[in-house]
């Protein structure tokens, strides 16, 4: 029972959680204006503290072609505008995320090594299902973006709605399989909020694999977000089915797509992508990285890719207090639903 619930029970959380913590980029409408400009001052002062010597290494614990990879390397090339300095991306998959998380924490905590995160691999510690203690070790230290999740299939399956779907899966329970990049993770949770016991989750490592897969016929539906396929799509090798969103998707290609909203399935979430770093990481380095991850993510570059790939929907930056804070409320509440 547990388990089937997990979908609305994470969903709601999620949903408080973001809710509890919106942006404090800019000044509380309470707060004085001179209050407001000295704390921004403070933060443009310790971040010139730091001085950026060599490049920077940004791990990525899911492999490439994903959301994730993405999301990071299109950050990176703005990243290094603002740093002066090489950044480097290292994919190291494995364990739904968590391989990547205990890569980073292994590395010297000296401003140089940075961990691309979602709640994939807190839920993972949270569910039992790894003994690193994931949230215990990182820092958060700005978020990125915040995704939507999808479903979508091959260009020739034989349904094109939610209904005709339904309908295929009830006749066909044996290729009622959707491919996964994390059994712990948020896609995961899609499916068993959206679907219940009717379609079986199957963990990829690799996105670009999954890709191939879902187009060759050999998995029937994936749960991913629209910046994954959208070039797929476009092309005609796949065609989304439905959105785990509360209204239909604005961006382009993904208007007509039928939401969970509409159809009142209780599963509006998509996974956050933020920036960690390991415990003892220079505070200034933290300051320095998250002043220059605000100017970049700020890009125009940066923010024409994200309406492209449709991660203009949700509100995607978050700097370090509000981040914390939304990283520790997910701990409690999911530790609540899911701890063992």
């Amino acid at each position: 029972m547990k388990k089937k619930l997990l979908g609305v029970l994470l969903a709601t959380s999620m949903v408080l959680g973001l809710t509890a913590c919106g942006s404090s980029s800019a000044p509380a409408a309470d707060a004085p204006a001179d209050s407001a400009a000295k704390t921004e001052a403070a933060g443009d002062a310790a971040a010139g503290d730091w001085t950026w010597e060599r490049k920077i290494e940004i791990v990525c614990p899911w492999g490439a072609g994903g959301g994730a990879d993405t999301t990071v390397r299109q950050f990176a090339t703005a990243l290094e505008k603002e740093l002066g300095v090489s950044v480097v991306i290292n994919n190291k998959s494995g364990a739904g995320g968590v391989s990547g998380v205990e890569y980073a924490i292994s590395q010297p905590a000296d401003g140089y090594t940075w961990l691309l995160n979602t709640p994939s691999t807190m839920l993972a510690q949270i569910s039992g299902a790894t003994e690193t203690d994931v949230y215990g070790s990182i820092t958060p230290v700005c978020n990125l973006v915040h995704d939507q999740n999808i479903f979508v299939t091959a260009a020739s399956s034989p349904f094109n709605t939610y209904e005709e779907m339904m309908k295929y899966i009830e006749e066909n329970p044996d290729s009622a399989k959707c491919g996964v990049m994390s059994i712990t993770g948020l896609d995961n949770a899609c499916v068993i909020g959206t679907f219940g016991d009717k379609v079986e989750s199957v963990a990829y490592s690799e996105g670009a694999q999954l890709n191939s897969d879902i187009i060759g016929g050999h998995v029937l539906l994936a749960c991913v977000g629209p910046a994954e396929v959208s070039a797929m799509i476009a092309s005609g090798d796949m065609k989304p089915i439905l959105s785990c969103t509360e209204e239909r998707l604005t961006m382009a290609g993904f208007e007509n797509v039928e939401c969970t909203g509409e159809l009142g399935i209780d599963c509006y979430y998509g996974p956050y992508r933020g920036i960690f770093a390991a415990n003892g990481t220079p505070e200034a380095a933290m300051t320095s990285f998250a002043a220059a991850a605000e100017k970049a993510v700020a890009s125009e570059e940066f923010q024409k890719w994200a309406v492209t790939e449709g991660l203009d929907q949700r509100q995607g930056w978050y700097n370090t207090a509000d981040f914390q804070a939304m990283w520790d409320q997910d701990f409690k509440d999911l530790t609540e639903v899911f701890g063992q």
